[in-house]
């Protein structure tokens, strides 16, 4: 048992929260497999019962990145729509959309995401249906981003150490703080998020992680809905990180002037009908999931910098749908994933 290790097992026993530096510590020795799985499912039982904090966040965020692989790129500021998932609610892939059309109104856009974890159709799953390749390593996701604008990160092609938790977490069979590390640890290095969160309470826990890690701009919400998208006629709320500051951010629907949808109309399916929905909305398909897509377009664009308002993102992304560019950059990342 390593001194770290030793020290976070006393602290999460008395049920006191790590201070970062020691949080940062401890798991890099979980990810070196520096600790037995007894000692690794104490700690990951303990921090899950008691509840992690930002600093326990910060400081395994800055252990994974330390420990991941890094895509290099000439591309900035990159946008990642990644969210950490959990709500088991089956819906179409809306971050996955909202990443493409971003990506087709000019931003650059490198979507980190993995499997289904808590659904039954991740990114991952209707990415690669779609036809577009997914383990690629790092430099070829590079070019792939520097060519086209677009690229998607793999998670479990960049973050090795992650393996040496499989087992515990596994086991435990519960939600743990590594559920929300994925968000935070963009191989790209992504310095502009839209973060939705089906659990309140990681809006402050996440937003107060990217302000101690250095985040230039970042928007971590919540829907009224209990969903971690947003979602015509729901009012959203959340809080802004700007320049490793927070405020508190709010999204009035009304905003937007939207209809408001019903959530039937947002279900997927299988990863094959979920990239059919996918494909039907690109071309032009309008109705519940284009609005859906483009208000989560719209804020994305604002925290990337390109829109200075909701309506002026929207504008952009229904205008990426419409004349055919979110569709085109969305070919030429099937194409040179494949090539690369």
């Amino acid at each position: 048992m390593t001194p770290a290790v030793a020290e976070a097992l006393r602290t999460v026993a008395a049920r006191k929260p790590l201070p970062r530096p020691l949080a940062e510590e401890t798991f890099g020795d979980l990810m070196d497999g520096r600790a037995t799985e007894a000692q690794k499912g104490a700690l990951l039982l303990g921090i899950a019962t008691r509840g992690e904090t930002s600093d326990e966040i910060a400081g395994a965020v800055a252990s994974l990145r330390a420990r991941m692989r890094r895509v290099p790129t000439r591309r900035a500021p990159l946008l990642d729509t990644c969210g950490p998932g959990g709500l088991g609610r089956d819906l179409f892939n809306v971050s996955t959309a909202t990443a493409i059309v971003a990506a087709g109104a000019g931003a650059a856009v490198a979507k980190h995401g993995n499997r289904s974890i808590s659904s039954r159709v991740g990114s991952a799953d209707v990415l690669e249906s779609s036809g577009v390749r997914l383990e690629l390593e790092p430099e070829a996701v590079g070019r792939v981003l520097d060519e086209v604008g677009l690229a998607f990160l793999y998670a479990p092609s960049f973050h090795p150490a992650m393996r040496e938790l499989g087992t515990v977490r596994r086991e435990l069979g519960i939600r743990t703080i590594f559920n929300a590390l994925g968000p935070l640890a963009n191989p790209a290095g992504a310095t502009r998020q839209l973060i939705g969160v089906g659990r309140p309470e990681l809006v402050g826990l996440l937003s107060g992680a990217l302000a101690s890690l250095g985040s230039e701009r970042a928007i971590v919400f919540h829907s009224e809905a209990g969903l971690d998208e947003l979602v015509p006629g729901v009012p959203a709320s959340g809080v802004e990180v700007v320049e490793s500051r927070t405020r508190p951010w709010t999204f009035d629907p009304a905003e937007l002037g939207q209809k408001p949808v019903a959530l039937e109309s947002l279900r997927g399916g299988d990863a094959s009908e979920n990239a059919g929905m996918l494909v039907r909305l690109l071309e032009g398909e309008r109705g519940p999931r284009r609005e859906t897509v483009l208000v989560n377009v719209a804020v994305a664009l604002v925290v990337e910098g390109r829109a200075s308002g909701a309506r002026e993102g929207y504008a952009m992304g229904a205008e990426a749908l419409d004349r055919g560019a979110a569709a085109s950059r969305f070919e030429k990342l099937k194409e040179a994933s494949r090539a690369a």
